[in-house]
């Protein structure tokens, strides 16, 4: 709702110009979301944030494919670096090789699809109708599975529910903002950071003590996102911003 009336504000029509890609995005953000939730059901945090984090490699090979993007090898050589910190953050066990991890990793396939859609669209979509086609699409989507056990949730979960919503909303406009202003295999590493919020608040909010190795692995996607930025503020990779569409 509150999206809608910053529709209405801006006077967005809600009618998508390329509606097809739209879907797309939607879907495949379902999908990836569906996969996220199954997987952390199934098998350990650990494994499902460390296979998660393949998602900005699948980017880079879809916006290639898919947008005609040219990485330089410094950027794959960068999320490689990123991706090992994540991955000695997480540290995932043997649990790797089951049906719920492949299930993980088509979560992250799915992501990346979505990404690189969100992208192809903010050549002639504004980002309010990216957000609100995403809600819309995976809303329908989830029906067939909430309906049948529908439960009212209590007054704590309901709280907790409109709370999410509240950070998503903003989440996903300003994730979509990120697509627009720079290349999909550019904005897609700087997932990464969510790993050391992550951290940040295990120490703060919880009292978690890391240790040395995890330390290390924050260091190297700090490292690798800084030089990232160095790179790019060396004008070897200008972002693309489109005037089609307002943001």
């Amino acid at each position: 709702l509150p999206l809608l009336l910053e529709m209405a504000r801006r006077r967005i029509s809600p009618i998508g110009r390329r509606w097809r890609l739209l879907v797309l995005r939607g879907v495949a953000g379902y999908l990836a979301l569906f996969g996220y939730f199954y997987a952390i059901a199934h098998i350990h945090l650990a494994n499902t944030l460390a296979l998660q984090q393949l998602a900005p490699i699948f980017v880079a090979f879809f916006s290639v494919w898919l947008l005609g993007e040219r990485p330089r090898a410094l950027h794959y050589l960068l999320a490689g670096v990123c991706l090992g910190g994540a991955m000695l953050v997480v540290r995932p066990d043997r649990g790797l090789l089951s049906v719920p991890s492949l299930v993980a990793v088509g979560s992250a396939l799915f992501s990346a699809l979505a990404y690189v859609s969100v992208r192809a669209l903010t050549r002639s979509e504004p980002t309010p109708r990216i957000v609100l086609w995403f809600s819309i699409v995976a809303s329908v989507l989830a029906l067939p599975f909430v309906l049948p056990g529908w439960r009212w949730p209590g007054p704590r979960a309901s709280l907790l529910l409109v709370g999410a919503g509240l950070l998503a909303a903003p989440a996903q406009a300003l994730m979509t903002a990120a697509y627009r202003r720079a290349p999909a295999h550019v904005a897609a590493v700087f997932s990464y950071v969510s790993v050391p919020l992550a951290y940040l608040s295990g120490v703060v909010v919880w009292g978690e003590r890391p240790d040395h190795l995890a330390n290390l692995g924050i260091g190297l996607i700090v490292t690798g996102g800084a030089a990232l930025v160095a790179s790019l503020r060396g004008g070897h990779e200008p972002a693309w911003v489109p005037t089609a569409a307002p943001a």
